[in-house]
């Protein structure tokens, strides 16, 4: 029997060439797509994966200010299960969330159909809108906090002469739960107005006409109408908002460090805390993978609600 070597060099030169064409094109075809996929791919593991993975370590890990680490299993989260400042900061969390919600969606609703209209300035309209999403969450909260001063703020002014008596938001815990939920609803719904808005300029406009011929005033209209046909756009605006509102620290920190005592201390405000001002990371990390756990309790709710409306 003749070895490979006699029968490649019996071969002709078209026959050796065109094999070695088709096993380029097919390195091309296949390797291509990974290549183009490769810098993306490398910059998640560098920015997600490293990061969560550091975050594990140092969760069942016990770290001094010498950087000597002692392992320490679970210990971590059963002390912060066990912790009533920690059950406390869920529940100011779950508190701020729900607030947020309920506040921000009427609001976007309202302005997505003001800038869905054929109004006259729904262009400035929109801009208007937008502003407290397109500044920074520390900016957006030194205003409030201006604004709430105790000696010269407008509101807190205000207050004081319609009450007759000063009245300090941020020295209360109502009220500073209050001011946080404000705040942090004024800057999520200009998001939740673009997806709904999004939503309302797909929805057929012979539907609506269809309803005034019937009689169907603004209101069934909206819950007919309306609010079914957005549904899709309304769930993914509560996703997305729920995730952020349960991570956000910057804003709520900026106007009122959590307090008074615990009041408005949410977990990713205590997470901040506890890495940056008394530097025990071992704790931080734990608190940050109870973040990343309830932020998937969230999303997969949402979604499981979501694939059960779509179902029926």
């Amino acid at each position: 029997m003749p070895s490979p070597s006699v029968i490649n060099s019996t071969l002709p030169k078209s026959v050796s060439f065109s094999r070695g064409k088709q096993s380029r094109q097919v390195v091309r075809k296949y390797a291509l797509p990974y290549l183009l996929l490769s810098p993306t791919v490398i910059l998640l593991i560098a920015f997600l994966a490293v990061p969560f993975f550091s975050l594990f370590y140092y969760g069942v890990h016990k770290t001094d200010l010498q950087g000597v680490s002692t392992y320490t299993g679970l210990n971590n989260f059963i002390l912060l299960i066990n912790e009533a400042r920690f059950i406390q900061n869920l529940q100011a969390t779950l508190l701020y969330l729900v607030g947020v919600l309920t506040l921000s969606l009427p609001l976007a609703y309202f302005a997505a159909s003001l800038i869905s209209s054929n109004m006259k300035g729904v262009g400035v309209l929109r801009t208007i809108f937008l502003i407290p999403w397109v500044l920074a969450p520390v900016v957006t909260a030194l205003l409030f906090k201006t604004m709430l001063d105790p000696t010269s703020g407008p509101i807190t002014m205000l207050l004081k002469w319609i009450f007759g008596q000063p009245v300090y938001l941020t020295l209360s815990p109502e009220g500073a739960r209050l001011v946080i939920i404000l705040h942090s609803a004024w800057r999520s719904f200009p998001f939740e107005m673009l997806l709904i808005a999004a939503g309302i300029t797909s929805i057929p406009v012979e539907l609506y006409e269809a309803a005034r011929v019937d009689g169907a005033n603004s209101w069934k209209q909206f819950r007919y109408i309306t609010l079914p046909l957005t549904r899709v756009q309304l769930f993914s605006a509560v996703l997305m908002i729920s995730v952020w509102t349960i991570q956000d620290a910057e804003g709520v920190y900026a106007l009122t460090q959590g307090g008074p005592g615990y009041a408005t201390e949410v977990t990713g405000v205590r997470l901040f805390k506890e890495a940056f001002l008394y530097f025990n990371i071992s704790l931080a990390s734990s608190i940050g993978i109870a973040l990343i756990v309830l932020s998937i309790i969230v999303m997969s709710v949402y979604l499981r609600i979501l694939g059960r409306g779509e179902a029926a």
